[in-house]
C-alpha cells in the first residue's frame, strides 16, 4: 500500500531531532502493554532500542534525554505493504524491518501524526527546498 504524507513538494527530504525520556518509553511501553495494543509497543520498543543503541543522551534542564537526528522523506510515497496506519495499535509489526519500521515512522512524523508515537518528540531541524506551485 502506498500512503502519501499530503505534501506536495519536489520529493526532498528533511531531518527531524527524535527525543524521548526513558521513563516516559517506559510508563508508555507498559501502558500499551495493558492495553493489549501491541503495535504501539513495538513501535515505541523499537524507537527506544534504537534511540539507546544509536542515538545519543543530553541534559534539557535537569532531566535525561535520549536524542536522534533522521532525515525522512517528504513529498514522496511512503510504501508501507500491509499496513493500514489507522490500525497500527492492534497490528503485528515484529515481522516489519527497520526500514519498514522507519518508513512507518516517517510517515507519522511527516504527517503530523506525533503523538501516534506517545512520548516522543519530532522537531524539523531543516527547511526543506521545495519546488512547489
Amino acid at each position: 500500500m502506498k500512503i502519501r504524507g499530503d505534501f506536495v513538494t519536489n520529493s526532498s527530504s528533511t531531518s527531524f531531532i527524535l527525543t524521548a525520556k526513558e521513563d516516559i518509553f517506559k510508563a508508555n511501553i507498559e501502558h500499551f502493554q495493558k492495553t493489549g495494543e501491541k503495535g504501539i509497543v513495538q513501535l515505541l520498543a523499537f524507537l527506544r532500542d534504537e534511540l539507546e543503541t544509536e542515538g545519543n543522551k543530553t541534559k534539557i534542564g535537569s532531566d535525561e534525554v535520549l536524542f536522534t537526528v533522521k532525515k525522512f522523506k517528504i513529498g514522496k510515497s511512503i510504501m508501507l505493504d500491509d499496513i493500514n496506519p489507522d490500525d497500527i495499535a492492534s497490528m503485528d509489526l515484529s515481522k516489519l524491518s527497520d526500514e519498514e519500521m522507519w518508513n512507518l515512522i516517517n510517515w507519522i512524523v511527516v504527517k503530523g501524526k506525533g503523538r501516534d508515537l506517545y512520548g516522543v518528540g519530532a522537531t524539523q531541524t531543516i527547511d526543506p527546498k521545495c519546488t512547489c506551485d
